[in-house]
Parts: structure tokens; sequence; C-alpha cells
């Protein structure tokens, strides 16, 4: 269902290959959570979508701005994300939702609905370890970031 969506993922992420795997973990744990909640159809289809794009700005923001910071990502990934699903026939409503996500996934004061909630989720379920907290801390992190149950349980399991 997404084999355009990968194929682009892997010419963009070519010389950051890291990205593809980073990518995978972040759509199955976007897909676990979506699941957990029963979320069907297009906001389904956005947490897919935003799961898939959200990093698709960070090779070029490189390239640009010597940085992979989110601040860059979050300039350089929706054109690129709504460039692919422009070409893959996706709604308009479906892009513009999914290049606001893919816009700001570095700012949690955006989050402004579940489908969003769901991506940073998912995305953080990688990233924690990178915070470099110690068991107390992650523990207060993981209570106050994460609102959906499957998240929250998914992330006490893997570093609490």
């Amino acid at each position: 269902m997404f084999e355009n969506y990968w194929a682009f993922l892997k010419e963009v992420f070519a010389e950051d290959p890291k990205m593809i795997s980073h990518t995978e973990a972040v759509f199955q744990f976007a897909e676990a959570i979506a699941e957990d909640l029963g979320i069907v159809g297009p906001k389904r289809r956005i947490i897919e979508l935003s799961a898939l794009l959200h990093d698709v700005g960070i090779v070029e923001a490189f390239k640009k701005y010597g940085s992979r910071e989110g601040q860059y990502q979050h300039i350089e990934g929706p054109p690129l994300a709504r460039k692919i699903m422009e070409r893959e026939g996706e709604t308009p409503e479906m892009i513009e939702r999914v290049t606001f996500i893919v816009g700001h996934h570095h700012d949690f004061s955006c989050v402004d609905d579940l489908d969003f909630q769901v991506l940073i989720e998912a995305d953080m379920l990688v990233n924690l370890e990178e915070l470099g907290m110690g068991k107390r801390e992650l523990a207060a992190f993981i209570d106050a970031f994460f609102k959906t149950s499957r998240g929250k349980a998914l992330a006490q399991t893997i570093y609490l």
C-alpha cells in the first residue's frame, strides 16, 4: 500500500540510510498505537503518512543549514511531503493535514488532535533514549508526555 512512499524515502535517505530504519520503527509504533485506539479511515491514513514522512526534510535540512534540528526539518519537510503525496493522488485535505504535522512535529505545543499525538508518541518511542535522562526523570517525562495508554505502556516497557 505504501510501496511508492518507501521507494521515495529510500531515494531521499540514500545518504543517510539509518533514517529508513528510524522511519520503519516510528511507522510500526504509530500503527500499534492507532490500532489500540481503534483509529480507522482517513485519520488512520494521516497517522500512517505522517509517520512515513515526518523526517523527510532531515537530509535537505543538513545540506542547506548544516543542521538536522527540528526547526530546519520543519522548513524542508513539508514541500517534500507535499510532492510525494500529490504524486500519489492524496486528497488536498490529507496533504494539508500531513504537511502540517510534518512541519511541526518537533513543536509539541502545536499538537491539536489525536493524529498528531500518535505521531509524536511514536517518534518519541524511537528517540527517547537520546534524551539521556535518569530513571526517575524518564518516568516523570513518560507520565507527562504520553497521552495514549498504548504509547505510555510501550515507553514504560522499553525504557523503565
